[in-house]
């Protein structure tokens, strides 16, 4: 571990600048960050981490991935390497509220907060954007047909190779995440600072901005394990318009079936070593 839990940025703290974390919080990471060091595979050592932390701030979803593209005024770019609590309907509703141009300009703030501290930074939504901001967007729609409504998201700089890119979700109605769990995320995602690194799909992910917005939909939709024939139900687009984007993204990343796209995302192209 990088160092002590007290020694962190005020990343989740109230405005009072008091701490929020009790004894059983810091016993709790505690315990999590052992276990997750004593396990070999970055995969494991990450979905540890997420199915622990989603159970101590209540979490039904969650996501962890990579960003070629997270700069204030320009539409984030997003490939997902891990995900829980997605059904084949709800991710896809939540791939197209990622994509909504102005889900990326309400982003920006966020991305500045990370830019200006040249680190992780880790909030919810309320310390991203103004609630009112969020409720009259014309993405807002889009986030409820996923059933999303709390979110918290957090952001660190992967130095050479884009951002890495961690989401807690909470459905519609259910209460907003609180800033002890905020700050519960954010010392676990700074404390393993390698998971955000080791076997992570940046090198894959540098292409990805070139592609459309429904390009990049889909790619995240196959890199989940999602068939032709579920992307084009839930799409509503015919399997026959689906192979055509799907050959298109394979001829733009030189892979020649779904499962080599899986692997080039899990395992790169065997060209970093």
């Amino acid at each position: 571990m990088s160092g002590p839990l007290t020694n962190l940025p005020d990343e989740g703290l109230p405005k009072d600048g008091e701490p929020v974390l009790e004894e059983k919080d810091v016993r709790d990471l505690v315990r999590l960050l052992g276990e997750t060091a004593a396990m070999s595979s970055p995969d494991e050592q990450r979905q540890h981490v997420m199915r622990g932390l989603a159970a101590f701030i209540d979490a039904d979803a969650w996501v962890w991935g990579v960003s070629p593209l997270l700069l204030p005024g320009q539409q984030p770019v997003y490939v997902f390497r891990h995900t829980h609590g997605f059904d084949e309907t709800r991710m896809t509703r939540f791939l197209q509220a990622v994509e909504h141009p102005d889900s990326g300009a309400m982003t920006a703030p966020l991305a500045e907060a990370m830019i200006g501290a040249q680190s992780r930074v880790t909030r919810e939504l309320a310390r991203i954007i103004p609630m009112e901001r969020f409720n009259s967007s014309a993405a807002k729609p889009f986030w409820d047909a996923a059933d999303i409504g709390p979110l918290l998201l957090s952001i660190g700089p992967v130095p050479g190779v884009g951002t890495s890119v961690v989401g807690f979700y909470r459905r519609l109605g259910q209460p907003d995440f609180t800033p002890r769990e905020t700050r519960m995320a954010h010392i676990v995602l700074t404390e393993m600072p390698w998971l955000h690194e080791v076997d992570m799909p940046h090198a894959a992910a540098r292409t990805v901005p070139r592609l459309t917005p429904r390009q990049r939909l889909i790619i995240n939709q196959l890199v989940s394990g999602h068939s032709r024939k579920v992307i084009a139900v839930e799409l509503g687009l015919s399997e026959n318009t689906i192979h055509g984007y799907v050959r298109e993204i394979y001829s733009h990343l030189g892979v020649h079936s779904q499962a080599e796209l899986v692997a080039r995302f899990t395992r790169g192209d065997g060209k970093d070593g």
